[in-house]
């Protein structure tokens, strides 16, 4: 009884495996069965009569595609009752031929030679239909372990990078970071304590699993520097110092980050990254600097400028994902389409500004890219 509950099992887990497989995918598994035996079926009949040609390989073709559609949809005894019952068809069938066809006339030879041959090539044909079963079963099982990994790894980025909509003092913020996979590079964080609070958009190299590892680097060296370098410049020094030890010599992050304290005001930093953009009184300014990327010098230097902000002012930090957004024609979007709704929603909440650019952006093109923006608006 013990192999009997072992053999339910294993088909309990191929039939999760399958279940996975598109109803596209069981529709050509299906066709492709029933031309492999539809051909088996039609070798048998190389002896035969013309009379009764077609009938066999219908059949044969229709029982195989039977077969592949209750092993991927249904239980696997489903598929022992349909042998038992095909084979008692074909049973009756070939009798009834026997007696109401004597087949062709032909030498004893040549009746032996086509039967052997059409007898070797419908086994060499089962065999192989059996062999690339086994292979997808094998290639699915594999596909199947790192899809499970893959959406884990999704689920940890949503962790990571969640959506950001809060209120710190007189300050709205607004972030959202939308991944071209499963797993994205972009991270979007908003941090706040002790009367300070840091704002910041990062954007690693590349985008998928790889970049999404770094980035979770970079988000917790951030958290950890931020302890002992309130200032932006000697943060970004710290984390640039930890990045450079720790991640593949081909990578690097850019980052824009917006920090405010009682102290030192309000100042931004850009290490890399695309300009910030300032909205005021329906003017945009691009706010830039020139400092290279997070992990490309260990010894890198990172200077912090004051920002002004008064009551209204909406500042903005995008990845390239969302300026590299190219139309029917090819060509880049770049700030255009971001500023324009900037000026059409500056005056709304900062998540109805940040909707208006994400969907004018995509609207007209089709991101290739991650993409993340980071709202940041003066209430009063």
């Amino acid at each position: 009884m013990r192999w009997i509950q072992q053999l339910m099992e294993h088909d309990r887990k191929r039939r999760e495996l399958w279940k996975t497989m598109p109803a596209s995918s069981v529709a050509l598994l299906m066709a492709l069965a029933f031309c492999l035996f539809a051909s088996i079926g039609a070798l048998a009949q190389l002896t035969s009569s013309l009379r009764y040609f077609w009938p066999t390989p219908l059949i044969c073709g229709t029982i195989a595609s039977a077969v592949v559609w209750l092993g991927v949809r249904r239980k696997i005894m489903w598929i022992v009752v349909l042998v038992v019952v095909v084979n008692a068809a074909l049973v009756l069938i070939g009798h009834f031929k026997k007696e109401s066809s004597p087949g062709l006339a032909m030498p004893a030879e040549t009746q032996r030679w086509l039967t052997t041959t059409s007898a070797f090539t419908a086994a060499m044909i089962g065999c192989g239909w059996a062999l690339a079963v086994t292979l997808i079963n094998r290639e699915g099982q594999r596909f199947f372990r790192v899809q499970t990994e893959m959406r884990l790894a999704g689920e940890i980025h949503q962790t990571l990078v969640p959506t950001i909509d809060t209120r710190i003092a007189d300050f709205e913020f607004y972030g959202i970071s939308r991944p071209s996979g499963m797993v994205g590079g972009d991270l979007v964080d908003v941090l706040s304590g002790d009367g300070r609070w840091l704002a910041y958009v990062v954007d690693v190299s590349g985008h998928g699993v790889r970049s999404g590892v770094l980035m979770a680097m970079v988000k917790s060296a951030i958290h950890t520097a931020l302890r002992f370098h309130p200032k932006a410049d000697g943060l970004l020094e710290a984390v640039n110092w930890v990045l450079c030890s720790l991640k593949a010599t081909n990578m690097f992050a850019t980052c824009g980050l917006i920090a405010f304290s009682q102290e030192h005001g309000l100042r931004y930093a850009l290490a890399g990254h695309l300009p910030i953009l300032r909205l005021r009184d329906q003017t945009i300014e691009m706010l830039s600097e020139g400092n290279l990327p997070l992990g490309i010098v260990p010894e890198g230097k990172f200077e912090a400028t004051p920002c002004e902000m008064t009551k209204g002012d909406v500042l903005v930090v995008v990845t390239d994902g969302l300026t590299e957004v190219t139309d029917q024609d090819g060509e880049e979007h770049g700030f255009r389409r971001i500023s324009q709704a900037l000026r059409d929603r500056g005056d709304r909440p900062a998540k109805e500004i940040a909707e208006q650019i994400l969907g004018s952006t995509n609207r007209r093109g089709t991101p290739s890219d991650d993409q993340s923006l980071l709202i940041v608006r003066r209430l009063a």
